[in-house]
């Protein structure tokens, strides 16, 4: 469909800019290469921020004296497509991680996916028929009549779409002539487990309904295949290509969805030889499946707010979400909404759980980031950072 492959050109062939990789750094701005049509558009590279998770510093475009962010096509689409947030931040989020596996983040630079634009998501969203052979979902199998809005529920439980959403990202790299080129892409497929639908009938009334989605995995990796041949042959794009698969979590869900799968299309090739599994979940803690798949931290967060109530009981609760790949856990986020009257309430509650994050380390250890959230009347009060590489934690209190 190659709608958007002038934009890709048109970035590579931009000059660059790169600041400093410190936000403190004194080193000047590098200019590299002026554009001989003095079209005064070049591409700058942001600066690279401190943080206990490795950011890629981004491409950003600039005209004259304006810096811009250059969204693509697509931009806020995802949320037509995956309906809980925390779905929505992962799938971005986790797919930035996934990536600097293949794409070193000191090496290769983000932006956000510039080849396939709404009408090709949209086409590849929809469900296969007649008008659309490029549908990746199944077919109904009837037409959508409101006059048998029965049977269109029966067909949507029969043949669940499975394919939500398709995110794309890609990433730049320095070539020889110090200018940004296209380096790699990477897709992320957003995978039903269980399918949403809704039906209306001839007086408008609405219908809804769920549907479990059997072999969404297997689904996924066929449809991969459709995508990879179309940025092969379509977008004529031959950097390497990783594409993740995304198991999606209800739109009630406390905690969000995970990564299942991933493969790795070398550059120039335009099938895939395999899939790597990926054995990452989020747990919600306190929660029943959390002490059945993790019993001795669940035990230590039951601890550690049985401390913040002993101390303090006027808080409404302690909420954490822990992130577990290959069944240890990566990071932990704490939720913590608070009834207090006073600033100095609030000051003295943050220190207090200050100490606790930093002091349990049998809970906490040294090497497992840790975020605290605390909050009153849905209005942020104070956050707590543990970073594994500072002996103390980051903390600031909101005025």
């Amino acid at each position: 469909m190659g709608i958007r492959r002038g934009l890709i050109v048109s970035i590579s062939a931009m000059s660059l800019l790169l600041s400093g990789c410190l936000p403190n750094s004194d080193k000047p701005e590098e200019k590299i290469v002026e554009q001989p049509d003095d079209k005064k558009e070049k591409a700058i590279i942001s600066q690279e921020i401190q943080t206990t998770e490795k950011y890629y510093r981004s491409v950003l475009d600039k005209k004259g004296e304006t810096n811009s962010l250059d969204p693509g096509a697509v931009r806020g689409l995802i949320t037509d497509g995956v309906d809980n947030r925390l779905d929505v931040d992962e799938l971005e989020t986790g797919l930035m991680r996934i990536a600097q596996e293949t794409f070193d983040p000191d090496k290769y630079f983000f932006k956000d996916g510039q080849l396939f634009d709404s009408k090709e998501i949209h086409t590849w969203l929809k469900r296969k028929s007649k008008t659309n052979e490029q549908g990746l979902n199944p077919a109904l199998g009837m037409k959508e009549d409101p006059a048998q809005h029965e049977k269109v529920m029966e067909a949507e439980k029969a043949n669940p779409r499975y394919l939500s959403y398709i995110l794309e990202h890609n990433y730049y790299v320095k070539n020889d002539e110090n200018k940004v080129a296209l380096g790699g892409v990477v897709v992320g497929l957003s995978l039903y487990d269980i399918y949403p639908f809704s039906v209306y009938d001839d007086q408008g009334l609405k219908y809804t309904g769920t549907a479990d989605v059997k072999n969404a995995v297997a689904k996924g990796k066929k449809a991969a295949e459709a995508i990879i041949k179309d940025i092969r042959t379509d977008e004529k794009v031959d950097v390497p290509i990783v594409v993740a698969l995304f198991i999606e979590q209800p739109r009630d869900s406390i905690v969000p969805g995970n990564f299942v799968a991933k493969t790795v299309v070398d550059g120039g090739k335009a099938s895939i030889d395999g899939w790597k599994e990926i054995d990452e979940k989020y747990y919600a803690f306190p929660s029943k499946d959390a002490e059945e798949a993790h019993p001795s931290d669940a035990e230590k967060f039951d601890s550690f707010k049985r401390s913040i109530q002993e101390f303090f009981p006027n808080f409404v609760g302690v909420v954490g979400t822990g992130l577990y790949r290959d069944d240890k856990l990566q990071r932990m986020k704490v939720e913590i909404p608070v009834q207090f009257y006073s600033k100095s309430e609030i000051i003295s509650f943050t220190q207090f759980v200050t100490g606790l994050v930093k002091n349990k380390k049998d809970t906490f250890p040294q090497d497992l980031p840790v975020s605290v959230y605390i909050t009153s009347m849905n209005k942020p009060e104070s956050i707590i950072v543990k970073d594994p590489h500072e002996e103390e934690p980051f903390v600031h209190i909101y005025q």
